[in-house]
């Protein structure tokens, strides 16, 4: 069962014993918040989880998606997340910086982004090719403000 069948049951379940996240919190012996993130689930178009279902993404990615509210936003980020791997914080980062109407004025113009982009892509090739040459390899995205911090670590053998 994935976790949109558990949400489906989950709902299916409080609709029939007509009871409210508290109740059924209570009666699974989880909280409410854990009920309500669930049911959250829920708020994706069906093709959005399939595909999230198909890629054997997390719950986390798949509420960090929720943050946009538009469809086609949604499946965007969701076609990167799923291209390039990215782990949880990097797909909030992405919602950040889509969310973030301004970003081409904050960087400049729509072509800093293209480049930006362009950048990050070769970064995460030389990651892997670091990585496929036996160099232990680690990128890191984080965000503060309007910053974009990246670290590569390399472990020495």
């Amino acid at each position: 069962m994935n976790m949109f069948d558990e949400a489906r049951s989950l709902l299916g379940m409080m609709d029939m014993r007509r009871i409210s996240q508290a109740e059924a919190a209570r009666m699974l012996g989880v909280s409410q918040s854990y009920v309500a993130n669930k049911l959250r689930l829920l708020k994706l178009d069906k093709s959005i989880a399939d595909k999230i279902s198909a890629s054997a993404l997390t719950e986390r990615h798949a509420r960090t998606l929720l943050r946009l509210n538009d469809k086609d936003k949604q499946m965007e980020a969701l076609d990167i997340i799923i291209e390039r791997s990215l782990t949880v914080a990097e797909a909030e980062a992405l919602i950040d910086l889509l969310r973030e109407a301004e970003a081409p004025r904050t960087l400049g113009s729509a072509p800093a982004l293209k480049q930006l982009d362009a950048f990050i892509t070769r970064l995460d090739d030389s990651v892997k090719a670091l990585n496929s040459k036996g160099l232990k390899t680690v990128k890191s995205t984080s965000y503060y403000g309007k910053k974009m911090y990246i670290t590569i670590c390399i472990e020495e053998n």
